[in-house]
């Protein structure tokens, strides 16, 4: 019986999917639509804080066997609370600081050709509980590092937990409290993607305000690997507009999400960056975990 009774409810979740604007093209992707019907019906209903405290707990629950034996292995690692990784990344603490090391290194890798400055002053912007700042100093220790975010408690227990590392709080909408031209590099991965899109042509121009003439931009966005979240009312606001945010009650929260067109963004960039480098995550998954990957160099305007 309840087996029965569940086939029957997905398929009238189907039906309604279905006719809310999603394509169930093949099987395969029926959860893959079920997922985001359900995502967008919650937002809809307002629902989404409930949607988020449900799958931190699902997640705690997931990794708590996994994570604790990690904490076991490595006693004297850093670990940030739960909350503030699971809010910026994943509630892994395997994946939290691996997958952080390798992304530290691969954006040094990927804007060193375009750095002069071997004593450069580092931003990551958006920079959360510092999962990718934490590993920089052992990449490049001549450089002057910090990092950014408008959560005020992050940040806090950055300052606590970090040393050498100059954090700041910023609110959710520029300016920053830095001096123009000051930066050689700011990197802001994963940033754009939970900023409302009314907000970023002013983070453009802040950032390009911040890095001195011919610094490195580099930032990734949700691009065509994830409009397979989007049901079709809001594929054709990203297809107008250039960018569409699913919203939330807080600012910068991970429930708030953007997408990005990617050629109506290059549009917003070029009159502040020459577009160095630009990889779509649908064709170079590996790049960026399935972001668009964008490698920008501010022009003097």
């Amino acid at each position: 019986m309840a087996r029965k009774t569940a086939i029957h409810f997905i398929r009238i979740i189907r039906r309604s999917a279905q006719h809310h604007g999603f394509c169930i093209v093949a099987e395969k992707k029926t959860a893959q639509v079920l997922r985001a019907f359900f995502k967008y019906l919650l937002y809809r209903l307002q629902l989404a804080p409930l949607l988020h405290r449900v799958l931190f707990w699902l997640a705690k629950q997931q990794q708590r066997k996994q994570n604790n034996l990690y904490h076991q292995a490595y006693p004297g690692l850093v670990i940030p609370p739960d909350t503030f990784i699971y809010e910026t990344y994943q509630l892994d603490y395997r994946k939290f600081i691996a997958d952080g090391e390798v992304a530290a290194q691969e954006i040094i890798n990927w804007t060193k050709p375009y750095l002069t400055n071997t004593d450069s002053k580092i931003l990551d912007w958006g920079c959360g509980v510092g999962r990718i700042i934490r590993h920089l100093p052992g990449i490049v220790p001549t450089a002057q590092l910090y990092g950014a975010d408008a959560n005020e408690a992050m940040i806090d227990w950055n300052k606590t937990h970090y040393p050498g590392i100059t954090f700041t709080t910023i609110h959710s909408f520029p300016p920053t409290p830095y001096a123009p031209d000051f930066f050689d590099l700011v990197y802001g991965f994963s940033v754009l993607t939970h900023i409302d899109a009314s907000a970023q042509q002013a983070w453009i121009e802040e950032l390009h305000r911040i890095l001195r003439p011919g610094g490195v931009l580099l930032l990734t966005t949700h691009g065509t690997n994830y409009t397979q979240q989007l049901r079709l009312s809001e594929k054709r606001q990203l297809s107008a507009n250039g960018i569409y945010t699913r919203q939330y009650p807080q600012q910068g929260h991970r429930m708030m999400t953007s997408w990005h067109q990617p050629f109506l963004f290059r549009q917003m960039l070029t009159p502040y960056f020459e577009v160095r480098e630009m990889y779509e995550g649908k064709e170079h998954p590996q790049k960026a975990g399935g972001h668009d990957l964008w490698i920008l160099q501010k022009k003097v305007i």
